[in-house]
C-alpha cells in the first residue's frame, strides 16, 4: 500500500514539474499569468515531495521497530534455553562435587568403601560443556541493526553476555575439561590397575599424596565452576527480565 502511495507521489511530482516547465514555454499568455501556474505547480511539487518523504521515513521506522521487537522477543526465547543449559551443567557438577566429597572423607577417615570408589570413579573424568546459540546475536549485529534497540542499558547488557560471558563460560568448561583429562591420565587412568570386568581400582590408589591432592584440588575446582555457572544462570535471567520490560513498555507485548 505504501508502495503503491510513494508510485502515486512520484507521478504526481513528474506531472506537475511538467507541467511547471510548459508553463514558463507558453509564449501566448502573460508573464504574471505564467508565473501564478508556475508557483503553483512547483507548490504541489514540493509538497508532494515532503509528503512522500513523511511516508518513507514513516515507513523506514515502522520496519525498523517491528525488527527490533522480532529481535527481542527472538533473543529472548535463545536465553531461556540458555539459561536452562547453564542450570543444567551447573546441576551435573553438583553430583560430581559430591562424588569427590565422599571420596575425600573416606580417603581422611580411612574407612574406603572401594566398590563405591571403584564403581563411580567415572566422575573423575566426565564432564559437561556448555553451548549455546549465538546465530541470531551474530546475524543482527552484523547487519548493523543492534543500533534499532532504543534502550542503551539493555543493548549493552545482551551484547556483554554474547562478547562475555557466555564466550567465557564455553571457553572455560574446555580448559577445565583438558586440565582434568591431563591429570587424570598422568596420575590416575595410567596407573590403576583394571579388573576382570573391565572397572578401573582407582582405590588402590588413594593413599598417593599426588592423587590425593587431585581429588582436593578437582572438587575445588568443579565446585566453582558450579557456582559460575549459578551466577552466568542469574545475569541471563536479569537480562530476559529486562527484555519482558523493554517489551511491555515499548511494545505493549506482554510474555506470556
Amino acid at each position: 500500500m505504501l508502495n503503491s502511495r510513494s508510485m502515486a507521489e512520484g507521478e504526481k511530482i513528474r506531472k506537475h514539474a511538467k507541467r511547471a516547465i510548459k508553463s514558463l514555454a507558453d509564449q501566448e499568455r502573460g508573464w504574471k499569468e505564467k508565473l501564478k501556474d508556475f508557483l503553483l505547480d512547483v507548490f504541489i511539487i514540493i509538497v508532494a515531495v515532503n509528503v512522500t518523504l513523511w511516508f518513507h521515513n514513516w515507513n523506514e521506522k515502522r520496519h525498523d521497530r517491528e525488527l527490533e521487537k522480532n529481535f527481542l522477543i527472538g533473543i529472548r526465547n535463545d536465553l531461556n534455553h540458555v539459561k536452562g543449559a547453564l542450570e543444567s551443567s551447573s546441576h551435573f557438577y553438583q553430583s560430581v562435587v559430591a562424588y569427590y566429597d565422599s571420596v575425600w572423607i573416606q580417603t581422611k577417615e580411612r574407612r574406603i568403601d572401594k566398590a563405591f570408589v571403584d564403581a563411580n570413579s567415572w566422575n573423575l573424568m566426565t564432564t559437561s560443556y556448555f553451548a549455546y546459540d549465538n546465530s541470531r546475536y551474530e546475524s543482527f549485529k552484523s547487519s548493523g541493526y543492534l543500533r534499532l534497540i532504543k534502550n542503551d542499558s539493555l543493548s549493552m547488557s545482551i551484547t556483554f553476555l554474547y562478547t562475555v560471558i557466555l564466550p567465557w563460560q564455553e571457553n572455560s568448561d574446555k580448559m577445565v575439561y583438558e586440565d582434568r583429562r591431563r591429570d587424570y591420565i598422568t596420575y590416575i587412568g595410567s596407573k590403576a590397575r583394571i579388573d576382570a570386568s573391565g572397572t578401573r581400582i582407582v582405590s588402590d590408589l588413594l593413599n598417593n599424596p599426588e592423587v590425593r591432592f587431585q581429588i582436593q584440588w578437582q572438587r575445588g575446582m568443579l565446585d566453582e565452576r558450579g557456582r559460575q555457572k549459578q551466577e552466568a544462570a542469574q545475569a541471563v535471567e536479569e537480562v530476559i527480565n529486562g527484555i519482558d520490560r523493554e517489551l511491555e513498555k515499548r511494545f505493549k507485548y506482554k510474555v506470556e
